[in-house]
């Protein structure tokens, strides 16, 4: 059953490239059927689809959850761990995974826009993003940390990942996500990581529900 709870204090970001002849039934399965199921999990909120025009990994994928817990709930693990035959047949054209579980510090139930950037900062920088943004009160971005403790994930072949901050910025057109992003970066005086998918600029495929 889909939970109705509606507050979030955690999120989800998965990304991945795919392989160019699988494109097709890729689309299909993962806003047809991936995302779908995964909403079947108590927890796992709502959820939108972004896909950007160069750079990788191409196609995005943000989840809200109501904890960080959900990850780790056998509703949420059983998929994840014992995928159905349509899932385990896709699996082996992605490439390029992305996982970054976050508690959210700020801004956890800012809405999704139409344009999102993902900033990966340092760990040493959250607090001085939090403190950015308890002073500016931006209504469209959100502030996270990843937690090593959420539980990895089979595709990514590891069991978590280091701490880093994660902001998400979302906006309603392409340029007004960049000089966010810019703006937000150059006001903190902070470094992003070179890391997959920062500063790479995504648009809405499709939300859920």
């Amino acid at each position: 059953m889909t939970s109705t709870a509606s507050v979030s204090s955690a999120f989800l970001v998965f990304a991945n490239d795919v392989v160019s002849e699988q494109r097709e039934a890729y689309e299909s399965w993962h806003g047809r059927h991936h995302v779908p199921q995964r909403l079947t999990v108590p927890g796992i909120l709502r959820s939108t689809r972004y896909r950007t025009s160069g750079g990788s990994p191409e196609y995005l994928t943000v989840y809200d959850l109501a904890d960080i817990a959900v990850l780790a709930s056998p509703d949420y693990r059983r998929l994840a761990e014992q995928p159905d035959a349509v899932t385990q047949a896709m699996r082996p054209y992605l490439r390029n995974p992305l996982r970054l579980a976050c508690r959210a510090l700020i801004g956890a139930d800012c809405p999704h826009g139409e344009f999102l950037v993902i900033l990966r900062m340092p760990d040493a920088s959250a607090t001085r993003a939090a403190e950015w943004m308890a002073a500016k009160k931006p209504a469209t971005i959100r502030l996270g940390r990843t937690a090593p403790d959420a539980g990895g994930h089979p595709i990514m072949k590891q069991a978590g990942m280091p701490e880093e901050a994660v902001a998400l910025v979302f906006a309603a057109t392409f340029r007004a996500a960049r000089a966010m992003a810019e703006g937000m970066r150059d006001a903190m005086q902070v470094e992003t990581l070179s890391a997959p998918g920062s500063g790479l600029i995504y648009e809405r495929i499709e939300s859920f529900p």
